[in-house]
């Protein structure tokens, strides 16, 4: 047993070294400030388009009557709205790229279970590590 708290404690340093917990963290907070971004650019957005709506109205006020300028303007949306409505139906219907594995999965599964039967020790160390890593990594929340 002193050698297997040997190596559970070598790799636990190893992985409190890497630096991993850190880069995590600060993908996390890449990808937080991204969707605030995205979120802020999409209201400016809708926003900008409503001004545009409004602008149209009042320009075409004095031209085609108080009940025609809203008239134009709800056409300019419904025609925003079906091209909007085909470029997603499109992108929904473009066919998937299937992966193909380079390995069928009984193969692999068969693998998997010789590699577990010819090496015991060394899979129960690899399970015992990632555990404790990963309730190491659950307490610091």
């Amino acid at each position: 047993m002193p050698i297997l708290s040997g190596l559970v404690r070598a790799a636990s340093t190893a992985y409190a070294l890497s630096g991993l917990g850190e880069t995590i963290r600060a993908s996390a907070g890449r990808i937080a400030l991204a969707s605030l971004c995205a979120t802020v650019t999409a209201i400016c957005a809708i926003a900008a388009m409503t001004c545009a709506i409004f602008a149209l109205w009042i320009f075409a006020l004095p031209y085609v009557g108080p009940v025609g300028a809203p008239l134009l303007a709800a056409g300019v949306l419904v025609i925003i709205s079906i091209a909007l409505l085909a470029v997603a139906r499109s992108v929904l219907r473009r066919p998937r790229r299937r992966s193909h594995p380079s390995v069928a999965p009984e193969l692999m599964i068969a693998e998997a279970t010789r590699l577990l039967r010819e090496h015991k020790g060394a899979v129960l160390l690899a399970a015992l590590v990632a555990g404790l890593i990963a309730g190491n990594d659950r307490r610091d929340r």
